[in-house]
């Protein structure tokens, strides 16, 4: 069992016309030390995962059926308070647009110190966001500063403090740079490849940029309408796609063409949750499809070191 183990994840939205399912059947593992980068188009199903692993749902969603596993610990059967406990402690989480996430009413400081699990003097808690800032390069005096005062980039390493300050065996990064400039975004990413270095981390990487994810994380599981349809290397799953959807990604990327020639991209509309086809969820964009694919959902299928969800195997 790896430090992360999900097994059959289910998890559905309250609605109007009933229980709508949108993550069905995740199986994910991450080992210690390990990066597994979670790509998909918008609306897949991605962050929802994450929020499954710290119990952070909307308030319509549940957890329908599944197992989550962290150091061997049931996490779906945990108490609040229990879970209250792993939360921030064992596992750290940045979020997208962080402004949409630090309180405007609080100083920077004052609001990773809160962060703090263990009950410590206010001086020793000082200490130690001053320790965690000089470690992702802000200065002691942001810590007096608050979240309108600081850029994008200064607002993402307080988040990043935040969810580092416990010192987490597991590290849920969502979209760490999309609100940030192509400068910006290099440099928190040379920052975060740094600390999970340091720290052996285990990194849950979401991202809908494949070709970031590829020189990121050292897995990657690529994500279509709330399933993981195929999981392998970082590398494989470039130099040899197996699902037509993760071919169709790696041939969409800028950096296949020259200079004048037409960017492939995949066909068709993003699935709707609302409306989802039988069998397969791709097939309708789908330029391999059969008659299986409109009837039966494939299973999940081991070829060689990769899982891969298609008839073709």
């Amino acid at each position: 069992m790896g430090l992360l183990e999900i097994k059959n994840l289910r998890v559905c939205f309250d609605t109007i016309e009933g229980e709508l399912e949108v993550l069905r059947g995740i199986n994910l593992n991450i080992k210690k030390g390990e990066i597994v980068g979670l790509v998909g188009e918008s609306g897949c199903g991605k962050t929802l995962t994450a929020l499954s692993i710290i119990r952070l749902l909307p308030k319509t969603a549940f957890i329908k059926s599944g197992e989550i596993y962290l150091e061997g610990t049931e996490l779906v059967k945990l108490s609040k308070r229990e879970m209250e406990n792993i939360r921030g402690k064992k596992i750290g989480m940045i979020f997208q647009e962080p402004s949409s996430y630090l309180n405007p009413l609080y100083t920077a400081g004052n609001q990773v110190e809160e962060a703090i699990k263990e009950d410590l003097p206010k001086i020793e808690k000082r200490k130690r966001v001053f320790e965690i800032f000089e470690e992702v390069g802000l200065n002691r005096s942001d810590y007096f500063k608050y979240p309108h005062q600081l850029s994008g980039g200064m607002q993402q390493r307080v988040m990043i403090s935040m969810a580092l300050i416990n010192r987490p065996v597991l590290l849920l990064a969502d979209e760490p740079t999309t609100a940030l400039d192509v400068t910006t975004e290099a440099q928190i990413i040379n920052l975060l490849r740094k600390l999970i270095e340091k720290y052996m981390l285990s990194v849950l990487f979401i991202t809908h940029d494949i070709s970031l994810a590829k020189s990121f994380a050292d897995r990657i599981a690529v994500m279509y309408a709330g399933q993981i349809v195929e999981i392998g290397d970082s590398k494989e799953i470039f130099e040899d796609p197996l699902h037509p959807y993760t071919k169709g990604l790696v041939m969409c990327l800028p950096e296949r063409y020259k200079r004048g020639e037409r960017i492939r991209t995949i066909g068709g509309n993003v699935a709707d949750f609302k409306n989802l086809p039988n069998g397969c969820a791709f097939h309708p964009r789908c330029p391999l499809k059969r008659k299986i694919c409109e009837i039966e959902d494939p299973e999940e299928k081991r070829i060689g070191n990769r899982i891969v969800r298609c008839h073709e195997y």
